[in-house]
């Protein structure tokens, strides 16, 4: 064994830490730890490992495969452990990084190819060797960019792990290939036109990944942008029926007070007259007549006081006995919007789950509250009746035509906010409990 043996073994395997670092640039809003922490960590981990598989293989001669496996699953492990994203959105990213270093791999063969056509896999030559990590440290350092950007996006807005399933195993396909079309004699690549063949179909794969991965990010982007559009047009729709409500108050409130002076006229001549009994009677029918209020003032934010009046008088309409408790800190940095869509979200779920149950056991309560002005609290119960569909710690719709997207939606607008949502069942409660870092 020479160190020139060691140095062609060790390469490679050590390219394994800036592709997981890749990783976690698209995951850097769901690290566990700090990013300190998480390269002092890693960066040994990856020598270790590097070092013990490159001793092995210069040491025995042997291309030891299963070595190469173990330690792409330590990495995903320990890529998985520092994140908490779900395990189907870390496999997809950490597959994908790992089909496109083995593109660079298969390329860096066909470099040494040419340069020692009679040479075979096994004598792997420096030269090839300089030529993959160089390879590979480009194309990380040009995607670590957009995938911190672009990748975080997808991480962030899309919390479907069936989506992040059929993504891993599309990478996985292309990582299949790449290691089924591996060439071990590089005689083969001489032959004919092979050699100008298998560097076509090679560069049309990569190609095709590429714009695989562009395509599926404009795609969701796309259908992110329309569901939240649609959410917000959904509060808006509320919102403008509570305006009008209010509004419609307002007119005949103005009339009340434009008549409320020939009432007064009305009033003084029956006193002068001492007819009590007419004064009782007219005042009576004039209550009746006022204007009755029919928007309440929950809180300061003029748009959730009118989703929570929406919401209100849709609970009242289906006989649901409902408990308001609102305490907004006087700064609020989270984004009305949002607050919006999470409490709007959970209030309609939970008025659609107590419309299914008689009315004498129908009933919300909500609250909201704020601790020492850092923190927002948001805790919904209702009553349900039951009746649920679970799939692993996963709530899913059981109303017909229901996406089971709500609360989905809540979670991942709880985590832009450094918060959590949490979601659970007892007999015939459901809670909901979201916690909002307010910054």
């Amino acid at each position: 064994m020479s160190i020139k043996h060691f140095f062609i073994a060790f390469l490679p395997y050590i390219n394994m830490f800036p592709a997981t670092m890749v990783c976690f640039a698209a995951a850097r809003n769901h690290l566990r730890y700090s990013k300190r922490r998480i390269c002092a960590t890693l960066l040994p981990l990856c020598v270790l490992m590097s070092a013990i598989i490159a001793f092995t293989i210069a040491y025995f001669s042997q291309d030891f495969s299963f070595l190469s496996l173990t330690s792409l699953i330590v990495l995903f492990v320990a890529f998985h452990r520092s994140t908490t994203l779900h395990v189907s959105q870390a496999l997809a990213l950490y597959v994908l990084i790992c089909t496109f270093s083995s593109f660079i791999s298969n390329f860096s063969i066909v470099f040494d190819a040419f340069l020692h056509p009679q040479n075979n896999l096994v004598d792997f030559s420096l030269e090839a060797t300089l030529f993959n990590s160089f390879a590979s440290l480009l194309f990380y350092f040009l995607v670590s960019i957009p995938t911190a950007r672009r990748g975080s996006f997808l991480i962030d807005n899309l919390p479907m792990p069936r989506v992040w399933w059929t993504a891993s195993l599309v990478a996985f396909s292309f990582f299949i290939f790449n290691m089924s079309v591996i060439i071990r004699r590089y005689s083969t690549l001489h032959t004919n036109r092979v050699g100008a063949a298998y560097l076509t179909i090679l560069t049309l794969m990569f190609i095709l990944l590429l714009l695989l991965c562009v395509i599926f990010y404009f795609i969701v982007t796309a259908l992110i942008q329309k569901a939240d559009a649609e959410d917000k047009n959904h509060i808006f729709m509320m919102q403008e029926k509570q305006y009008d409500a209010l509004q419609r108050y307002l007119d005949a409130d103005s009339r009340a007070r434009h008549d409320f002076r020939q009432t007064i006229y009305t009033l003084k001549e029956l006193s002068n007259e001492k007819d009590y009994a007419a004064i009782d009677e007219y005042l009576n029918i004039y209550m009746d007549a006022l204007p009755q209020k029919s928007t309440r003032s929950y809180c300061k934010d003029r748009a959730l006081n009118a989703l929570l009046n929406y919401y209100g008088h849709d609970a009242e309409d289906h006989n649901i006995k409902t408990s308001l408790q609102i305490r907004l800190p006087e700064k609020l940095w989270i984004e009305s919007i949002d607050l919006c869509s999470i409490i709007g979200n959970i209030l309609e779920n939970a008025i659609t789950a107590c419309s299914e149950i008689p009315e004498e056991k129908r009933f919300i309560q909500l609250i909201i509250s704020a601790e020492q002005g850092r923190e927002l609290y948001i805790a919904v119960s209702n009553s349900f009746s039951g009746k649920l569909k679970m799939k692993k710690d996963r709530y899913l719709s059981t109303h017909k035509g229901g996406s089971g997207i709500g609360l989905f939606s809540v979670a991942a607008t709880a985590e832009r906010y450094d918060g959590t949502a949490n979601f659970t069942h007892d007999n015939n409660v459901f809670y909901s409990d979201v916690m909002l870092v307010n910054k």
